[in-house]
């Protein structure tokens, strides 16, 4: 589990920037994390979601309301990302894209899912499973299959950090 996310956001960020050092080609945009959510839009997003956000999810939330390209293309949503605008609807549309067949085999219903990270640019969306259900805050990675899923929101951003740090191996061994 992560203690601090401050000081995991801090390490994830710079793992960042060993990838943008290496990204000779300009592959991928980079950003900072955005400003903490406030306790006040956190509980305004819980009321217009019905339910209290994942524990974990919340504490990331409370240090850096989302991260856009925080791998590659793929935004982690902030705060209002949940409840409104353009990543709110392009989370819903990529979920709308999962086949039912596929949420079945993976166990979970749709209306128990909230997406968090999507790309406009290909089909990885990254749902968390909302309270009440079964699989409560498991994070599961679908791109028209389910390719992984992560008990915890923590499991989840860590594993994204280990993904950007093999995205820097892999940028500095192109020649």
């Amino acid at each position: 589990m992560i203690n601090d996310f401050k000081i995991a956001i801090g390490l994830a960020w710079m793992v960042k920037q060993e990838v943008m050092e290496a990204d000779k080609k300009k592959l991928w945009e980079y950003q900072l994390p955005e400003v903490a959510a406030t306790e006040p839009e956190i509980l305004d997003v819980e009321q217009c979601l019905g339910h209290p956000l994942d524990p974990r999810y919340k504490a990331f939330l409370l240090c850096a309301s989302g991260w856009k390209t925080f791998y590659q293309t793929l935004d982690l949503f902030g705060v209002h990302d949940l409840s409104r605008g353009k990543r709110k609807e392009l989370g819903d549309h990529m979920l709308s894209y999962v086949e039912d067949i596929v949420l079945k085999n993976s166990g979970v219903n749709r209306a128990d899912l909230l997406p968090i990270a999507a790309t406009p640019y290909d089909r990885d969306i990254f749902v968390i499973v909302r309270p009440n259900s079964l699989l409560a805050g498991y994070v599961i990675w679908f791109a028209g299959e389910e390719i992984d899923r992560f008990p915890t929101f923590d499991d989840y951003f860590l594993s994204m950090v280990e993904y950007n740090r093999l995205e820097a191996e892999s940028l500095k061994n192109q020649k």
